[in-house]
């Protein structure tokens, strides 16, 4: 989904640039795909577990084996987060083809539509959907929060800004600056957090990962520039490729990540075995520590009983 529509960003930046006269429904054709294939692997996801729930409800058993997940607290909600991904990819899909229709009616009418309403409508219901979830579901919370913000925040102004942006067209971009910076301190706080259990595979992806997202925060910056009164002329479009340039890299770098979490462990599970590990070290330490000055007053009390004798 997200390196479909970095692929977007970078087909919208070349056509813009360029000045081509080419239709936006077919530079939203890397969207389209993206989405498309996006519903196909959701609907997928659910006939995946068929068999195995078959036969979990052939037993009469929850699980079968210690190994293998519960179809009531582990297949059944994730069936659930499946139809609700598959609700936000439909939604989202249709926020897209309302903003291409109001793109490709601007690009050869020159004028823009009265409001437009709808497009707005189901973007900010989109938003709103996207911090719902970084605020319900920990994993990933602040990043899908910041994303979902992001475009609240841009929609609005949309609706607020006059029809025909001119020089006010850079102010859509600049939540996305907070955004990304929100991103930057997010994930090197999350690294600084999570470095002790992280294997060096892992650390060298996510340094990677902040030096992509510096890279899309510059990239903004010269875009809100060349979109501003104070422009330099001719460097917003070359800002936005390497803008969706980063986020595809950035999509890369998140599915090696969680091959790489799959292979060495979830990673709230290795934190637990880490605070285990520090607890047990404690426990013992404080063991040893109370033996061996136990140890100290036997001592101390077998050599003081002999001079009381003498005396």
């Amino acid at each position: 989904f997200f390196f479909s529509h970095g692929v977007l960003i970078i087909v919208a930046s070349v056509a813009l640039g360029w000045q081509m006269t080419t239709s936006w429904w077919l530079i939203f054709t890397p969207a389209w795909l993206g989405d498309f294939l996006s519903l196909l692997l959701v609907v997928l996801s659910w006939f995946g577990s068929c068999p195995y729930i078959h036969l979990c409800l052939q037993e009469r058993q929850a699980r079968l084996g210690d190994a293998n997940p519960s179809i009531l607290t582990e297949i059944l909600p994730d069936i659930f987060f499946g139809v609700l991904s598959l609700i936000y990819i439909i939604l989202a899909l249709i926020a897209e083809i309302l903003l291409c229709r109001h793109l490709q009616h601007v690009w050869h009418s020159g004028e823009p539509m009265e409001t437009p309403t709808a497009c707005a409508v189901f973007l900010i219901l989109v938003s709103l959907l996207t911090c719902c979830r970084g605020i319900c579901i920990y994993t990933s919370g602040e990043i899908f929060s910041l994303l979902g913000v992001g475009a609240l925040a841009s929609s609005i102004l949309g609706m607020c800004l006059p029809s025909s942006l001119g020089d006010s067209a850079w102010a859509l971009f600049v939540p996305w600056l907070l955004v990304v910076l929100g991103l930057q301190v997010t994930l090197s706080y999350r690294l600084k957090k999570l470095r002790k259990v992280l294997c060096r595979e892992e650390v060298l992806l996510r340094v990677a990962e902040q030096v992509l997202i510096s890279m899309a925060f510059l990239s903004l910056v010269v875009i809100v520039v060349e979109l501003s009164p104070y422009s330099l002329g001719g460097g917003a479009g070359t800002a936005g490729i390497a803008l969706g340039t980063g986020i595809c890299c950035l999509a890369l770098l998140r599915a090696r990540m969680l091959i790489a979490e799959h292979r060495f462990g979830h990673l709230p599970d290795r934190m637990l075995r880490q605070e285990l590990r520090a607890s047990e070290a404690t426990s013992i330490r404080s063991s040893v520590i109370s033996g061996v000055g136990a140890e100290v007053t036997l001592h101390t009390s077998s050599i003081t009983s002999p001079t009381s004798h003498m005396v």
